[in-house]
């Protein structure tokens, strides 16, 4: 990846509690692990009730499905670049976001368009009653079908839906919809924002980026939308997920300072990026930079007999960072890459395995 759009996507990110970005292969089962995504997040949380839990899981897993039911097909090389699909979750203090960006045919985004602005012109009765005559009606087109979802998930959050569209080729665009869950009414950015992000997303390879300190189950759902997504090539699948183990675990050792760490993969190629990337504090910044650069010094038998005394507990004790380093350096296809930066007043630091 290129390290300043890391930097940049930290950035964008700023004030989330956890920030959770897919823009994968879309699988129909990952919509159950939406689901526990945001019920381990609701776990941390004081005070979210099962209301807000059903809430936010109906959203997540309607906003999903949409994408999947009624994306506009692409060629292979647009779908895996501008016209890729993305679905986002924000959450903050007292309210969580989602954004769901996907390609639609020309003709589908005027419609889309109308029925959204006459939506959100409708109270949450009238919504209801419409929600209900759509049902009882006999003529459900996939179409109708997905403005029942739209009409159910304005209903469910209690807020008007925000949506936009951006120009793709001559017969698609990009349609964005967004919606808010909690008590907050305040929308975490412009709606232009989202398509940066998409757009960045897009062009650096992105199929999953999290943000934010996750807990142990979190981190699990996780590594199972990851290995998912891999296990297209088997042979490939263990040692990645054994580097993004690693990684977490690099992460769980250091402080990371300011929103908390961030951990993306991304296509590249034949391969995948892991890419790593947090605020620390200075010594702590000095000392991962010194760690790291010891580390990509070794060539492949160095690292190897230093990862051995290093289990075997021969010669200077170098803990879990150093030994979570050689972990990411021993799979990685290339030499390891090594960024600083400041975020905020505070040392930003970078790390990516090529996989």
């Amino acid at each position: 990846m290129e390290l300043s759009t890391v930097h940049a996507l930290y950035d964008a990110l700023a004030g989330d509690r956890l920030s959770f970005l897919y823009s994968g292969l879309f699988h129909d089962e990952h919509t159950a692990r939406l689901i526990a995504l945001g019920e381990e997040f609701l776990e941390q949380e004081e005070g979210a009730d099962k209301s807000l839990r059903g809430k936010l899981a109906f959203v997540m897993v309607e906003a999903y499905q949409n994408i999947i039911r009624h994306r506009a097909q692409l060629s292979a090389e647009l779908a895996q670049g501008r016209g890729c699909s993305m679905f986002l979750l924000r959450s903050g203090t007292a309210q969580h976001q989602i954004s769901a960006i996907n390609p639609v045919n020309g003709a589908d985004a005027g419609k889309l368009a109308a029925a959204l602005e006459r939506m959100n012109g409708m109270d949450v009765e009238q919504m209801k009653q419409v929600f209900l005559r759509s049902l009882k009606s006999e003529e459900r087109s996939e179409r109708g079908g997905a403005g029942l979802g739209l009409i159910e998930m304005a209903r469910r959050s209690g807020h008007a839906l925000r949506h936009g569209f951006a120009e793709l080729d001559q017969a698609h665009r990009l349609f964005a919809l967004q919606v808010l869950v909690g008590r907050s009414a305040v929308w975490q950015g412009e709606l232009g924002q989202a398509f940066e992000l998409h757009r960045m997303a897009a062009e650096e390879g992105v199929a999953v980026l999290c943000r934010g300190r996750l807990s142990t189950g979190e981190q699990e759902v996780v590594l199972r939308i990851i290995e998912r997504d891999l296990d297209v090539e088997p042979q490939r699948s263990d040692p990645r997920m054994r580097a993004f183990l690693a990684a977490t675990e690099l992460l769980d050792t250091l402080e990371a300072k300011g929103d908390g760490p961030m951990i993306i993969m991304a296509r590249k190629g034949e391969h995948f990026s892991l890419t790593m990337a947090l605020p620390l504090a200075n010594a702590a910044a000095e000392q991962f930079t010194h760690v790291v650069t010891e580390v990509m010094a070794m060539d492949a038998p160095g690292l190897q007999r230093r990862y051995r005394d290093i289990l075997l507990g021969r010669g200077e004790p170098a803990g879990t960072l150093q030994l979570g380093l050689i972990e990411l350096a021993k799979r990685s296809a290339s030499a390891l890459r090594l960024d600083k930066r400041t975020w905020r007043d505070m040392p930003f630091v970078t790390l990516e395995a090529v996989l």
